[in-house]
């Protein structure tokens, strides 16, 4: 195995698509829910502390000077456990093409195996001195309203290409394994339309196949079919919904386009284990939801 670092000593030539930063500044208690994340996210806490619950992971709590990696098609809910700042960096791009990037490293090593129970593994990193010096930097940017396109573009390659100097390919599979799971192109295909595509016709036709040729290769990389990826995904994104309080069932029978009540109670019945009002209560009792 050759040393990372050593395959890393220029910055990447590809131009990243969609990035930005932004500052994200919450009172003790302010909430914030992001359904359906379109691109993948680094949240960089700059001070305070928050709690983060995912439909990908159950708790995880970020303080002052740690970074948390969230990939597009995420749900996800923050709670402010005390006045907290947030430096949070949107990008779309899943692999770069230069074979001295980071990810075209991580995507030559064999993927993380998932824990028990835990279909992702997550992990924080903290935050060494070069990547908060890179944080302040772009806060200063952002603090002047300097907002140029170019810009984030360079400072997302100068991101990539430090972590790549400053943390150990361990460190780096966990942290962005739910990236590298994916097989570009694919797997990203997929999981960038999903959302979008109720049903599996829908998620053919926008992702660009042959319907016999995207089950063919649906069925190889997901190891189920289409139809079972695609309503066992719907399960778990209304599975989040419902262990948040606070959004009525009406909101989330809308979201779903399920065609009524009874036709959402049923598929909690079949695909959850019981009807929305005991799930609820079950889901509003777990470590994290009080």
């Amino acid at each position: 195995m050759s040393d990372p670092k050593q395959q890393n000593n220029t910055i990447c030539p590809e131009n990243p698509s969609g990035c930005y930063f932004r500052f994200s500044r919450y009172e003790k208690g302010a909430e914030r829910t992001s359904y359906g994340l379109e691109q993948h996210v680094l949240i960089f806490c700059k001070e305070g502390h928050v709690r983060i619950t995912s439909n990908l992971f159950k708790e995880e709590f970020l303080c002052a000077g740690e970074v948390l990696f969230v990939p597009r098609g995420s749900d996800y809910h923050g709670v402010a456990l005390s006045d907290t700042v947030l430096l949070v960096h949107y990008f779309s791009n899943t692999v770069c093409r230069s074979e001295n990037c980071i990810l075209s490293f991580l995507y030559s090593h064999k993927h993380v195996q998932p824990r028990t129970g835990k279909p992702y593994i997550y992990s924080k990193l903290a935050a060494c001195a070069r990547l908060a010096h890179i944080m302040d930097g772009v806060g200063g940017y952002l603090d002047d309203e300097k907002h140029e396109p170019a810009l984030w573009s360079l400072k997302h390659k100068e991101l990539i290409w430090l972590f790549a100097q400053y943390y150990t390919p361990e460190e780096l599979r966990l942290f962005f394994h739910p990236m590298t799971d994916e097989d570009v192109p694919f797997k990203s295909l997929v999981l960038a339309h999903y959302r979008k595509a109720e049903y599996t016709d829908r998620l053919v036709e926008m992702c660009g196949y042959g319907i016999y040729t995207f089950r063919r290769v649906f069925k190889k990389e997901f190891g189920m079919s289409p139809y079972k990826w695609l309503t066992m995904k719907r399960a778990e994104h209304v599975r989040h919904r419902l262990s948040l309080p606070y959004v009525p069932f009406a909101d989330i029978i809308e979201e779903f386009h399920f065609s009524s009540a009874a036709h959402f109670s049923n598929f909690c019945k079949q695909f959850l284990g019981d009807n929305p009002t005991n799930l609820r209560k079950m889901l509003s009792g777990e470590p994290g939801n009080d």
